[in-house]
């Protein structure tokens, strides 16, 4: 029996590695990689699982919506002491995941424009179909502080 245990948590690594080659690949693609994974209650936060739970709850819009990130902090098993574990889970999946979990996911195009291949633009004073939601998210280079439990 321990040999099958063994085997699948083995497995579990492989996957999780995978997963996170994958995703710095895709953010390498967007011109936003990052080199560190996030340290959360004194240990690396494990990204395949985070997102895992999170799209099996219905995707980061539903566990928002009703405020789960809480109940997934205590999944994750973070010391008391880490009293903000739920909103550093929350803004990493914001930071890495999010983005991930539209185009994987949902199948939803990639609306970043990739390096050297600027978004398609409409002429000036045309009037677009809709409204451009993302035109309020600042873009550019920023810090992600969050001050997760050390």
């Amino acid at each position: 029996m321990a040999n099958s245990t063994g085997k699948n948590l083995l497995d579990q690594r492989r996957k999780g590695q995978a997963f996170l080659d994958e995703l710095r690949q895709f953010h390498q693609s967007r011109g936003s990689p990052f080199k560190k994974i996030p340290i959360v209650g004194g240990k690396e936060l494990d990204l395949n699982a985070l997102y895992i739970r999170v799209v099996s709850l219905g995707g980061f819009a539903k566990v928002s919506d009703k405020n789960q990130w809480i109940e997934l902090g205590e999944e994750f098993n973070f010391p008391r002491s880490c009293s903000n574990a739920a909103f550093a889970l929350k803004q990493y999946y914001l930071r890495y995941l999010e983005k991930y979990e539209k185009v994987h996911h949902f199948g939803e195009d990639d609306e970043e424009a990739q390096p050297g291949n600027p978004k398609a633009s409409l002429p000036i004073g045309a009037i677009p179909n809709s409204y451009n939601y993302q035109q309020h998210i600042v873009s550019g280079p920023r810090q992600l502080l969050i001050h997760s439990c050390s």
